[in-house]
């Protein structure tokens, strides 16, 4: 696993942790706090569309990039962009510092040689839009369970 791959896990736990530091401990609340149901339902659905299209379309990876599998959409962008908007719509402040890791995240993706500008660009789209649909509308698929 690359370093690349941690980002959007330590967007997501950083988003928290940078919450509780500013405003001291956090007051005892029951259950799980919402932005982590929003992130994990952000993940999960990013991944079952990523998968879907990437089967659908069969768009095959750049020369030489010695990786296996289908380029289009990027999932790391996909991924990164939604963790971003979750973690914006519950940190607003930082927004700009979400958005600049998932846009890293992005570039490095075409910097290596794993994909074409275009499969990172819809990859972001849609990542961007699941995270901002899971975190609206309390999730996706997960409001529907209790935990």
């Amino acid at each position: 696993m690359s370093a690349f791959a941690l980002i959007p896990l330590l967007m997501v736990w950083s988003a928290g942790a940078a919450a509780q530091f500013a405003q001291g401990p956090p007051a005892p609340r029951p259950g799980r706090p919402p932005e982590v149901r929003a992130a994990l339902d952000a993940a999960i659905v990013t991944t079952v569309c990523v998968e879907a299209l990437k089967r659908t379309f069969k768009e095959p990876r750049p020369e030489g990039s010695g990786l296996s599998g289908y380029a289009f959409p990027s999932g790391h962008a996909a991924a990164a962009f939604a963790l971003a908007a979750v973690a914006s719509e519950y940190h607003p402040r930082q927004k700009w510092l979400w958005y600049a890791l998932a846009g890293r995240v992005a570039w490095s993706r075409v910097k290596v040689g794993a994909h074409e500008w275009d499969d990172v660009v819809v990859g972001a789209a849609l990542g961007a839009w699941i995270g901002d649909r899971a975190s609206a509308n309390g999730g996706i698929v997960l409001k529907r369970c209790r935990w």
